[in-house]
This record gives structure tokens, sequence and C-alpha cells, in this order.
């Protein structure tokens, strides 16, 4: 597995030092922080921040402009940002009292959804608005399952643009959580992988097991159903070698999971 960068270590900041170079007029980095924000906010509008671990691009910095996200905080990795860094991002777009507000969108995955879930509690503490939407959009495992229920993946950017575009023409903070929260709730994405994540540093990504060499789909994955997005297991192993079916059969099984 190749990767385009120079070293594991300095990837992200490489990656954040990368875009504002790209776009030196319209996005900043905050100081001490992984965190990429438009320059230009407006005052008078509800602010939106997504984050997540990084190795995901375009997701999340691709996704902050007009009308979408007005900032983006990156932990390492494939790594969760910390509070500290969450509730940083939040101070700089939200002033203590009666403003705007501030919405994060965040994807269902157990570290984001406490570190987010616990940064929107401090700000709020502190006295500045803020509310959460968490998207938990992917067919590959149902809503309902365990715990912690299904991933956010690809169906969040539609959340993002819906939300920004309800956050541009002057809706409130309330209005334009319950309209992201009622996308969200819509929202059902499916990906499909020809191979397992390479985490760099790694020489090769997770090898799939087959009992035959003929376990294969009609895109000619020989692979599991996975999250196009994040490139990580889905619901559903190869099938066998006596057992073929189409894809688009395998997309609806899946989509009436929701």
């Amino acid at each position: 597995m190749k990767h385009f960068i120079n070293s594991p270590e300095s990837s992200v900041q490489e990656l954040v030092d990368g875009l504002i170079l790209t776009y030196p007029k319209t996005l900043q980095k905050l100081a001490n922080h992984d965190i990429i924000l438009k320059r230009d906010i407006p005052a008078n509008k509800v602010t939106l921040l997504s984050g997540g671990g990084s190795g995901h691009e375009p997701s999340h910095a691709g996704w902050i402009g007009e009308g979408m996200l007005d900032g983006a905080i990156l932990g390492g990795m494939f790594a969760s940002p910390s509070v500290k860094s969450i509730l940083a991002g939040i101070r700089a777009v939200t002033p203590v009292g009666d403003g705007p507000g501030c919405l994060l969108i965040v994807k269902n995955y157990t570290g984001d959804r406490l570190n987010f879930g616990m940064a929107c509690e401090l700000a709020n503490a502190e006295g500045r608005k803020c509310k959460m939407v968490v998207v938990a959009d992917d067919c590959a495992v149902p809503r309902n399952k365990g715990a912690t229920g299904a991933r956010g993946v690809c169906g969040t950017i539609l959340v993002h643009k819906v939300a920004g575009a309800a956050a541009q023409s002057g809706a409130s903070l309330t209005e334009v959580a319950e309209l992201a929260n009622l996308v969200a709730s819509r929202i059902g994405s499916l990906g499909v992988s020809i191979g397992g994540v390479c985490i760099p540093g790694q020489s090769q990504g997770r090898v799939e097991e087959s009992s035959s060499e003929d376990c294969a789909m009609e895109l000619g994955a020989l692979l599991s159903l996975m999250c196009a997005l994040y490139f990580r297991r889905g619901m559903n192993e190869p099938l066998s070698s006596n057992y073929n079916i189409s894809s688009p059969f395998l997309i609806l099984n899946q989509t009436t999971l929701h």
C-alpha cells in the first residue's frame, strides 16, 4: 500500500499546513490546535463545526465553505480530537452570551460522541450556546445495534449542506439543529470497498480471509461490504463461491436495514 505522505508522525500537521498554504485568503489555523476555520465567519449566523480523526480526506476540512462548515477540528490519524481542542474550536467561534450559537455535527463513533459531547456541555456551562447533532447513516450496520449503533459516514456531507444552508438563511440554532436531525434520520449510505484500511506506518492493510479464490461479488470485490468513506469493516463478509448475487441486490438488502 502506497501513501503520499512524508511520515505518519507529521502527516496531520502537514495536511493542515498544506490547506492553509493553498487557501490563505479563506482559511486560517487556530493557534496551538489542529483546527481550521473560515477567515470570514458572519457574527449573525449559527456557526457549524465538525471534525473527527484524520485520514478520511476530504473530510473534514474539505467541507468548509460558503453554506457548509465554518470550521473543522482534526484529530490524529483515525483518532478523535481531544475535548480540549474541540472546546477551543467552540470558544473561537462562539462568544459568551446571547449570540447565534454553534452547532456540532458529529459522526457516530464512540470517541467522537464522547469528546464532542463533553466539549458541548463545557461550552454551555461557560455560557456559550452550543448543540450537537449525531449522524448514523451507515446501512452496513443496524442503527440499533449494540450500544453504539450505525456509524456516521458519507451521508454526513448532506447534513452539512442542509444545515449550512439553513444557517446561511438566518435560522436559529434550534431550527438548524432540528433540521439537521431530520435530515440525518432520513439518510442511509452504503459503501463497497475492494481493500482494507492501511494505516500510515503499516506495510499493508487488513487481509481478508476466504476459503475459496472464487469468492467474489459482481463488482469484482473479494472483500466485505465496508464503509466507503472510512474503509472499516462492514456487516457482511464475502459470499461463498457457490452463492452468486448481484451488487444491486446487496445494496437493496442492506439499505432495507433502515
